[in-house]
This record gives structure tokens, C-alpha cells and sequence, in this order.
């Protein structure tokens, strides 16, 4: 109780109290569209957008080196490599898209030749930057060295997620549940799933900061797919998802300064954690009951 008192109210914890806002904030989006994730189970059209990122992150650090070199040091400051990678996974959401809704034959192959083109690009970009970049930031990310501004662009992020659930929520779902049945009705349903893959894009990239290329997924998909054990209505799944997403970051992080663990890692390790007991507990009986 002690700790919890110090991390709440000492100013050495200030760095603490704004990864747990940020982790906060991140809930909210990471439950929203984690659900149309589950629900639609495009977790692997999720996946090759967040490596594609990772080529539009190489692409940034490159360029932003290169306008330092020229000496023009304030337009380098707002040329932010995660602002590039945005664009560039909006682009990858784009084409991803079209190969899913056009391909005829071997989409998944196309998909994947997607994936290791951008993690390929990130690598290629990196070597060619000078000085020296650590790539691990961005592939496991770092929740307690998020900027004030990083907390900006996230707390944007949950406003923007929030407006366009709520005026489009209804066609949304109907894409997830029953494309066919969306098209016979004259709803665009490419122009929705479209829509959703770029909500995809933009969470993914902004969420890197907290856990980084590699682990984004599961943050994204985890608390959605233990709420789905827990109800079958998408609103309430939503809510649900929000709920667990916000309780296995502040447990994750609290537990990795509690044993000095890298908190990335321990919000998936929890949520993973709760994730199979759910499953198992939804896999055995009911006791009959005596009479």
C-alpha cells in the first residue's frame, strides 16, 4: 500500500502516472477496435498492417536524420517517424484492403509478401540512417518513456475512434456479422471495411509507444477475444473489452515495477494469462445440480 501511495503522489513517479493515463487512454481505443477485429477475424490482416508500420517508421527515422544533416533542425522536430509510419500504414490498410476484397486466389500469400515487405523496408531504412538508432524501441516499445505529446496523440486518437464508432457503429457491425446481407441493403460495404482497416492502422501505430511492433497485436486482439467468452452482443462486448484491456495494462504495470520487469511483456503476459482461463473455465460443465 505503501509503494501504491508514493507511485500515486511522489513527483520521482511523475514518468509512472503518465504511463498509467496513457495506458488509460489507449484502453479505449484498443477495446473498441479490437472487437471488430475479433468479431470480423482479421487479426491477421491486423498483424500485417502493424509489421507494415515498421517500414514506415524506418522511412521516418532515415528522413529526419537526413533533414538534421542539412542543418534544418526545426522541421526535423515536427518530422515525427511515427506521424510517417501513420501515413504509410494507412497506405498498407489501403492495399491490404483491395487484395481482401479482390483477390480470387491466394490473398493470403499476397498478404504476407505485404507484411515482410514492410518489416524489409524498416531494416533496409534503419542500416542506411546515420548514427545510431535502436530499432528496439519500436518492435517492443517502451510505455514508460512516453512523451506528454505521445499522451496527446493517443487522447486524439480516443476522440476520433469514439466519433466515427458512434456514427457508424450500426453499419460497422453489420460488415462484421453479415457483409452479403450490407450490399443487397446498397450500404458500400467495401467503402466500411476500408474505413475499419485505416481505424486499425492509425491504433496500431500510435499504440506502438506502449508495446511496441511486435506485441501490439496481442494488446489488440486479447481483451476483445476474452470479452467475446464472456458475451455475445458486440456493445456490451466493447464495453467489456475496454474494461479488461484497462485492468491488464494497470496490472502489467504495476506488477513490472513491482519485480523491475519490462512492463510491455507483463500486460501481455497478463492478459494472456486471463485470456486462457477464461477459455478453460468456459470449457468445463456446469455441476448438475441434485434434484
Amino acid at each position: 500500500m505503501n509503494q501504491l501511495y508514493e507511485i500515486a503522489f511522489h513527483p520521482d513517479y511523475q514518468f509512472l502516472r503518465q504511463a498509467f493515463l496513457v495506458s488509460a487512454l489507449a484502453s479505449l481505443s484498443f477495446g473498441i477496435i479490437g472487437t471488430f477485429v475479433v468479431v470480423r477475424r482479421i487479426g491477421y490482416l491486423a498483424g500485417a498492417i502493424s509489421h507494415c508500420a515498421f517500414g514506415g517508421v524506418g522511412i521516418g527515422v532515415f528522413l529526419q536524420q537526413a533533414i538534421l544533416s542539412a542543418g534544418m533542425t526545426t522541421l526535423a522536430t515536427f518530422l515525427d517517424p511515427i506521424a510517417i509510419a501513420v501515413l504509410f500504414s494507412i497506405g498498407a490498410s489501403l492495399m491490404i484492403g483491395a487484395v481482401q476484397m479482390r483477390a480470387k486466389e491466394r490473398e493470403d500469400s499476397i498478404i504476407g509478401a505485404i507484411w515482410a515487405l514492410g518489416m524489409a523496408l524498416g531494416v533496409l531504412f534503419f542500416t542506411k540512417t546515420k548514427g545510431f538508432h535502436t530499432i528496439d524501441a519500436y518492435l517492443f516499445g517502451d510505455i514508460l518513456l512516453v512523451s506528454t505529446n505521445g499522451v496527446r496523440l493517443v487522447g486524439i486518437l480516443d476522440i476520433a475512434v469514439l466519433l466515427i464508432t458512434v456514427f457508424s457503429f450500426r453499419r460497422l457491425e453489420a460488415v462484421c456479422f453479415d457483409e452479403e446481407f450490407v450490399r443487397l441493403r446498397g450500404i458500400p460495404a467495401g467503402f466500411y471495411f476500408q474505413l475499419l482497416l485505416v481505424l486499425i492502422a492509425v491504433t496500431v501505430v500510435l499504440m506502438i509507444q506502449l508495446v511496441g511492433i511486435i506485441l501490439v497485436i496481442a494488446l489488440l486482439t486479447l481483451p476483445a477475444a476474452t470479452a467475446a467468452r464472456l458475451t455475445t452482443r458486440l456493445l456490451p462486448m466493447a464495453c467489456v473489452a475496454i474494461i479488461l484491456c484497462f485492468a491488464f495494462c494497470w496490472i502489467g504495470l504495476y506488477a513490472s515495477v513491482l519485480f523491475n520487469l519490462a512492463a510491455g511483456p507483463m500486460m501481455i503476459l497478463v492478459a494472456g494469462i486471463c485470456y486462457f482461463f477464461v477459455l478453460i473455465g468456459g470449457m468445463i460443465p456446469a455441476p448438475k445440480s441434485a434434484g
